[in-house]
């Protein structure tokens, strides 16, 4: 079981190779106490930012989104070894808590439904719901059928994005643009795809610097491969546990079963991705590191950036923000000659035991280090007198269950045992079309669409074993069009989830919108199908039987809570409980910096609380 040869409801105002971990061990002895220390990786000498001070007169402000992709607001209150009741001296990120002691902190924010990556960062930059621009997915989505009767899938666009009178989506790119056509702005991300949705023929997005893993500047070196489990800041990389996976083999050997085995779990297939192509997810570090070349030379004046590493290694190797969650393993766990044993070591997910809490920290620990830097970075270049600086996460993110039982949460293969899902002739086109992954999933009918009530009462009915808890449940909350567009208590808010503009007008012309929505509870994972695996960009044969990939994930209620935070030229700082969601944070910093949003938006004006 070891390695290295060893075994919420709604509140809301309405409407290593063994050479490269020798090596690692190494330089932390020679230079943990210089170079580490300086990034904030020991929490007494983790001071990376400064006071906010008022505006330089005669230079413009600027405006900068740093968003660290899945990282749950409880990270924020545990200590140096994961647990609670953290405190000065000894946070687990105590950079990020630095930051907050100079910003107003929104302890209790959301993001909005489905809690996904692509929808909630383009909330964050247009002040809206999901609902309100029609990216409902991650990725890419479904957008209408073709002549075969099958669904057309198309990448998530700003060409596609749309307000509830179909206008396009306005974002505060374009705003700046507008007001300060000479000056420049930067998007940089982790996530290859979201950088991509800007990049769009024919339209002026207002991004006049985009940079991914990919595609960058020449003078910008290319990301470098690093292990997710065991950074180039992990103090005890030779010693400590990593997360694991069930073997590539099983018995009954299941289509189904082996592609989760094939995909799930540290050292699988989706990990082996995410770890060689590091092109395409690209570390933190090195984000940092471009992003302070692009200050230096480019000098921007507003920028999203966006750290992916915390969500790449969350749907790996899993998530360890709620310390109760986990328990000692029943296969302890014996590090190498020459390690000491650590009771940290030993703890492991109560709803998936091949997840060791002490992996998933150092992932933690590095995104918060990489944090640091880059807050220093900027520092030291003079950019925060002149900054607003807004920090978010885009959601956060839960472990999955761990179920043998593949037919628990296989929603499609449910329908079609009933009838209701069927083939329709040789190509094999459905009227029943799935894109679903992690805790989410959204079901299209072609035709039929008089069969989604009774769709709707199965899927509700449906009961599975809780594997944790030994009680039988419902592994999700159903949602039809009038739930959408009404509202559930509890789950979301009335028209939380509903494009007015694709429905009722287009009439799906442009783009089709879900008849049904899934949301998983308590865990819950749905499969994915079709070969689409959204959550992470990936691509695999469409006909791939439905399996579930992740260990841990994102998209339900569950996931909502995120980390916001606002830091003004010479604002106020301290921690408002009020209510708050991710939209607000983008009407917010159109009304500091005097922009206008042209379509519609949702979220609310919080400059007052900062002034």
């Amino acid at each position: 079981m070891g390695k290295r040869g060893k075994a919420d409801s709604i509140d809301r105002r309405e409407t290593l190779q063994p050479g490269r971990r020798s090596f690692l061990k190494k330089i932390s002895t020679v230079l943990g106490g210089l170079t580490l220390m300086n990034w904030g990786l020991f929490p007494m000498k983790s001071a990376a930012v400064s006071a906010a001070g008022q505006s330089v007169a005669g230079q413009r402000e600027k405006l900068i989104f740093i968003a660290i992709d899945a990282l749950h607001p409880r990270y924020l209150d545990l200590d140096a070894a994961g647990q609670p009741g953290g405190s000065e001296g000894n946070w687990l990120m105590p950079n990020i808590r630095t930051f907050l002691k100079k910003a107003v902190w929104y302890r209790d924010a959301k993001c909005f439904l489905p809690a996904a990556t692509d929808m909630n960062h383009l909330n964050a930059l247009a002040g809206t719901s999901s609902a309100q621009t029609g990216i409902i997915s991650v990725w890419a989505q479904p957008t209408g059928w073709d002549e075969s009767g099958d669904a057309i899938i198309q990448r998530t666009s700003m060409s596609l994005a749309r307000d509830e009178m179909g206008r396009p989506t306005d974002t505060l790119f374009s705003a700046w643009k507008r007001r300060w056509p000479e000056s420049k702005t930067l998007l940089i991300t982790g996530k290859e795809w979201v950088g991509e949705m800007f990049r769009v023929d024919d339209l002026d997005t207002g991004v006049d610097i985009l940079v991914t893993g990919p595609s960058h500047p020449d003078y910008l070196i290319d990301p470098h491969r690093e292990s997710l489990a065991d950074p180039a800041t992990d103090q005890d990389a030779l010693c400590d546990p990593e997360s694991g996976h069930r073997g590539y083999f099983g018995w009954p050997m299941m289509p189904s079963d082996t592609m989760t085995r094939l995909y799930s779990g540290q050292g699988s297939l989706l990990t082996w991705q995410m770890e060689h192509f590091a092109n395409h997810f690209p570390h933190d570090s090195w984000i940092v590191d471009s992003t302070l070349k692009i200050f230096r030379r480019e000098n921007p004046d507003m920028a999203y950036i966006l750290l992916a590493q915390c969500d790449d290694a969350g749907h790996c190797i899993g998530n360890a923000s709620d310390p109760d969650e986990f328990v000692k393993t029943e296969v302890p766990y014996e590090p190498p000659d020459g390690c000491e044993s650590r009771p940290g070591y030993q703890m492991v997910s109560a709803r998936n035991r091949l997840l060791f809490r002490e992996a998933i920290l150092d992932v933690i620990r590095d995104v918060d280090v990489q944090f640091g830097r880059l807050m220093k970075g900027l520092e030291e270049q003079g950019v925060f007198p002149n900054a607003h600086v807004v920090l978010l996460s885009d959601h956060s993110s839960v472990n999955h269950l761990w179920s043998d039982d593949f037919s628990t949460t296989d929603c499609l293969g449910i329908l079609k045992d009933a009838g209701i899902a069927v083939k329709r002739g040789a190509l094999e086109s459905r009227n029943v079309y799935a894109f679903s992954v992690s805790s989410y999933g959204v079901l299209y009918w072609r035709d039929s669409k008089e069969q989604v009530p009774r769709a709707k009462a199965l899927l509700t009915d449906h009961r599975v074993l809780n594997p944790q808890t030994g009680v039988e449940e419902c592994p999700w909350w159903v949602l039809d069009r009038n739930d959408m567009k009404n509202g559930v208590e509890g789950v979301c808010l009335p028209g939380e989830l509903y494009h007015a503009y694709y429905v009722d007008v287009d009439r799906e012309r442009t783009v089709i919108w879900p008849d049904i929505i899934i949301l998983g509870k308590n865990g819950w994972q749905i499969p994915v199908y079709n070969g689409q695996i959204p959550n992470v960009g990936i691509k695999a044969p469409t006909w791939s039987p439905p399996w579930r990939v992740y260990n841990g994930g994102h998209g339900s209620v569950d996931t909502l809570p995120i980390v916001a935070a606002i830091s003004i030229p010479g604002g106020k700082a301290g921690i408002i409980h009020r209510p708050v969601r991710i939209a607000d944070l983008g009407v917010t910093a159109a009304s500091l910096m005097g922009l206008t949003l042209s379509s519609t938006t949702i979220g609310v004006d919080l400059s007052k609380d900062l002034v």
